[in-house]
């Protein structure tokens, strides 16, 4: 009974430490708070843990779309699998919509035709890091030259990426288990041994336009026939422009005018368009805002990452280096708005109600923080991306590659990390005096 009586009194002091310690801990932890009203920031996990969730190794979200006729907002991951998901505000929650097949990455290729179909167009998980050679050549362009037999080598005997339709009539009403497939149709494989990299829809003239990846060729899928047609190169010079050495400088995004042409950013930093009406490739004068490293041996300049046509017929778009821009290429002119950040890249944008263009600026393993811009108040800096619900769920997330503005407003923000999660930022809050919330640890 003595021994019992000790060994409960030991074990108590033992209790008792881990929770002071466990207490101390968390006191002296703040959390990392955004510079706005923070009930204004949540997210949502993928699925329901243990039955439907999204596994942590393919989570990572690379591609959202707000559905314009039944007001979802659909997603699709990349890693190990690449999923298909939705997120109804109705009921406030992300339902996975099964595994999209031979996919392991969909990169931003995520459209809504004219009669409510989305189309998926998939890839490699590019955000994969590259396996580099080991052995170095010597000579002029040596790592250049090395670096793009690296990157071509990893699509050696690969089938390339698939195009697929969901009707979401049919699909949504599933319940789809951890494991389960999409319910998709395959269209096939438009640029064999290519990942397709970026899409556009000319709903007008039922067209799909893809660009591939790694070499930028541009192709045409018409919808009513389902036939693909092989348009040419989209570039032909080989840029490394960074932040992440190991990619090709292709544009990571498309844009269709209302006259069905097809515009994006070509060699050298120039806006260049695909007329269809003329089947030929053109290029203009316009050069996007970058860094171009004239007095340094490299071929790099700058790539679009996000183009977006405005109701009066002009262009908002973004760079890999990090720089707004608008451009009307009819009246021969663009102009830059600088950069929000030192950091480079805008990973992500979309065109909220309010007019502003929200976007999720800088490099990868940093972190990235949520700014928007308007012309009338230029760059507004909402801060970091940090949740609190403290003791129910908490996060604070670096890494994002995708946003969408759903049809009552919210901004929904798709992390590209590992374990990820789907935030939802709803507009209408201010930022905080002195643009920074008083509450963050200094």
């Amino acid at each position: 009974m003595k021994t019992s009586s000790h060994v409960y009194r030991l074990m108590s002091k033992t209790v008792f430490a881990v929770v002071l310690s466990v207490a101390a801990s968390a006191f002296a932890q703040k959390c990392v708070n955004p510079h706005f009203d923070a009930q204004r920031l949540d997210f949502r996990d993928l699925g329901y843990p243990g039955a439907t969730e999204v596994a942590a190794d393919s989570s990572p979200i690379t591609a959202l779309l707000a559905h314009g006729g039944n007001g979802k907002v659909y997603g699709a991951t990349s890693g190990k699998a690449s999923h298909l998901f939705v997120w109804d505000s109705r009921v406030n929650k992300v339902f996975p919509l099964g595994i999209l097949p031979k996919a392991q990455g969909v990169h931003g290729c995520i459209l809504e035709g004219a009669d409510g179909t989305i189309y998926i167009g998939t890839g490699k998980n590019e955000h994969e890091l590259l396996v580099l050679s080991k052995k170095m050549p010597e000579g002029r362009r040596a790592i250049e030259n090395q670096l793009w037999a690296d990157i071509e080598s990893r699509y050696k005997d690969y089938e390339g990426g698939h195009l697929y339709t969901y009707d979401p009539e049919k699909g949504d009403a599933e319940v789809h288990l951890e494991g389960s497939a999409a319910k998709v149709v395959d269209l096939g494989v438009p640029l064999p041994g290519e990942s397709i990299y970026a899409m556009a829809i000319d709903a007008k003239g039922g067209v799909l336009y893809g660009l591939g990846y790694p070499h930028a060729e541009l192709f045409a899928f018409a919808i009513a026939t389902r036939k693909t047609r092989k348009l040419g190169k989209w570039m032909a010079k080989l840029s490394y422009p960074g932040p992440e050495r190991s990619w090709r400088g292709v544009p990571r995004a498309l844009a269709v005018d209302a006259d069905g042409v097809v515009w994006s950013s070509g060699d050298d930093g120039l806006l260049r368009f695909y007329d269809p009406r003329k089947g030929a490739f053109g290029d203009t004068a316009l050069r996007i805002p970058g860094e171009y490293w004239e007095a340094q041996a490299c071929n790099a300049f700058p790539v679009v990452e996000q183009l977006f046509v405005l109701a009066d017929g002009t262009f908002i778009g973004t760079t890999s280096d990090g720089f707004v821009f608008t451009a009307c290429p009819k009246d021969d002119k663009l102009f830059s708005w600088g950069k929000p950040r030192v950091e480079r890249r805008v990973r992500a944008a979309t065109i909220g109600k309010d007019g502003r263009l929200y976007m999720i600026a800088g490099e990868k393993d940093n972190v990235c923080r949520l700014f928007s811009f308007r012309q009338d108040e230029g760059y507004l800096d909402w801060g970091v991306l940090g949740v609190d619900r403290s003791p129910y769920y908490a996060k604070i997330a670096y890494q994002f590659d995708a946003m969408a503005t759903a049809a009552d407003g919210s901004i929904l923000i798709g992390e590209s990390d590992r374990r990820a999660k789907l935030f939802i930022f709803i507009p209408g809050g201010e930022v905080m005096p002195g643009v920074l919330n008083p509450t963050n640890p200094r």
